[in-house]
């Protein structure tokens, strides 16, 4: 009877490990064919992941926050948020942009960063700047109330007028100059920046980073949970909102 039961055992955990390895086989080559399908069509795009989404049938593809859907046989794909009815209404598809912007800047780290901050800050945003936007130089100037409320800034470089352009190569400039923080604060003011360049500056990098997580205008601001707002908050708005998402991440 005992040996029975063994039996019976061993054949349901071959069947489960078949089953799971047949599973994994089928989603390797649903992905293959995805990738294969959209680099004919798309070829220019960085293809991050491809995993099976929550709904039976259909892959999420990931290119920076950029989030794409395709049916399994890579004949349809459409694009769009991806709403969970079952729990609060959920935005599946606004977690999967939050995770790959949180991803993309652990893996860009703070070392190219020009931070503003607090001795202990209690917040942190990362700001895309761009030393000739209105509301950036804006922020800019409100920076000592922004960091007295408990708030560090991480400015990355966004030039909106693109490389090789008047504003790009001040972004340079500031951010191959010795007192980093000296210098943006004076590109925004219309102070003096020294003209300089180096081989390690950040600025394309920025740029194009910014560009892969949906980044149009500046200033952008990504705050401690991934959540992107565009456009520019005043310090006690930049605070509350700080708040309100601290709040709800620890929920």
């Amino acid at each position: 009877m005992q040996i029975k039961l063994i039996s019976q055992v061993i054949l349901s955990l071959f069947a489960l490990v078949s089953f799971q390895f047949a599973h994994a086989n089928t989603a390797d080559q649903d992905a293959s064919k995805i990738r294969d399908t959209l680099k004919q069509h798309f070829s220019e795009i960085t293809l991050d992941k491809i995993e099976p989404s929550p709904v039976k049938g259909v892959y999420q593809v990931s290119s920076g926050a950029n989030i794409l859907y395709v049916t399994a046989d890579a004949r349809y794909a459409f694009s769009g948020d991806l709403i969970d009815l079952h729990h609060a209404q959920n935005n599946l598809t606004e977690d999967a942009r939050k995770t790959a912007r949180l991803n993309s800047l652990k893996n860009l780290g703070q070392e190219n960063m020009i931070i503003f901050s607090p001795k202990n800050p209690k917040y942190t945003v990362t700001v895309f700047t761009d030393v000739d936007c209105g509301y950036c130089r804006k922020m800019q100037s409100e920076m000592g109330k922004i960091n007295n409320l408990g708030i560090a800034v991480r400015y990355l470089a966004f030039p909106r007028s693109g490389p090789d352009t008047p504003t790009f190569n001040k972004m340079v400039s500031v951010w191959c100059a010795k007192d980093k923080n000296k210098a943006l604060a004076a590109a925004k003011s219309d102070g003096s920046v020294d003209d300089i360049t180096c081989p390690n500056n950040s600025v394309l990098k920025d740029l194009e980073l910014g560009m892969q997580l949906g980044v149009s205008g500046t200033p952008t601001i990504i705050f401690e949970d991934g959540t992107m707002i565009p456009g520019y908050l005043p310090p006690d708005k930049l605070l509350e909102v700080a708040k309100q998402l601290k709040k709800k991440e620890t929920a």
